[in-house]
């Protein structure tokens, strides 16, 4: 089957069209200023501090499928993850952004809620949603490798900003991009539009509607994120 067809392929497409929006958004971070930058990180850092709980939902809901391999890849996954907010959080508090002092963003507790929602209903659902969220992940670090940069560079932070720079080095040195292959073992030679359930018990309509709703879900957030940060925005 060629990639781009397959149930895999359909998602990488639909999410491909959802970060490239968003970048273009932020390409130019002249245009915001220091303590919107700051916020996007702050709010980043919540979904880091729920990973391991939705990837250990996920893991569970996995033992549904004739193939234990998924579970066992959302373990291994979730083993990697385990520590990594808490290095989260001590890199953002070096550069002086307190995870603490956060006042609740409405518009992340509900991105949340909706996530929570498609990794505990159905096996097959969460699979195409724990995809498209992994590949998501991967725009996230570079986005937030890239803000990370500017508003060290601004603060003059270099020696303090190390840890964080680091932090979105090390899931894209391979990490990120290995939790959205091995689960995409299990999408890559289904059509996406076929009735039957694979091998591995996957059922294609149900994980393709996982993999859209999370992408509808990601899309919202990153709209609701953007919007009270543009009028805030300074001369280029």
């Amino acid at each position: 089957m060629d990639a781009s067809s397959s149930l895999a392929g359909v998602i990488d497409a639909e999410n491909l069209a959802f970060t490239s929006h968003v970048k273009s958004k932020l390409s130019n971070l002249a245009n915001f200023d220091t303590r919107s930058l700051n916020w996007l990180m702050l709010e980043h850092y919540q979904f880091s501090a729920r990973n391991t709980t939705f990837l250990a939902q996920g893991a569970e809901l996995a033992l549904e499928f004739t193939n234990a391999a998924i579970h066992t890849e959302l373990m291994r996954n979730l083993a990697e993850e385990n520590g990594h907010a808490a290095m989260y959080k001590s890199a953002l508090e070096r550069i002086g952004i307190s995870i603490e002092s956060r006042d609740e963003f409405p518009p992340t507790s509900y991105f949340f809620f909706r996530i929570a929602g498609l990794i505990s209903d159905d096996p097959s659902r969460m699979l195409g949603a724990m995809y498209a969220t992994e590949a998501a992940a991967i725009f996230e670090h570079e986005i937030f490798r890239h803000i990370s940069k500017e508003v060290i560079r601004r603060g003059e932070l270099a020696a303090e900003g190390k840890p964080l720079v680091a932090f979105h080095d090390m899931h894209l040195s391979g990490v990120e991009q290995s939790h959205k292959d091995e689960l995409g073992i299990f999408l890559q030679e289904i059509n996406p539009y076929q009735q039957t359930v694979s091998a591995d018990g996957v059922s294609p309509g149900a994980a393709l509607d996982g993999g859209r709703k999370a992408i509808a879900a990601m899309r919202q957030w990153w709209q609701d994120l953007l919007a009270p940060i543009f009028p805030l925005a300074i001369a280029a």
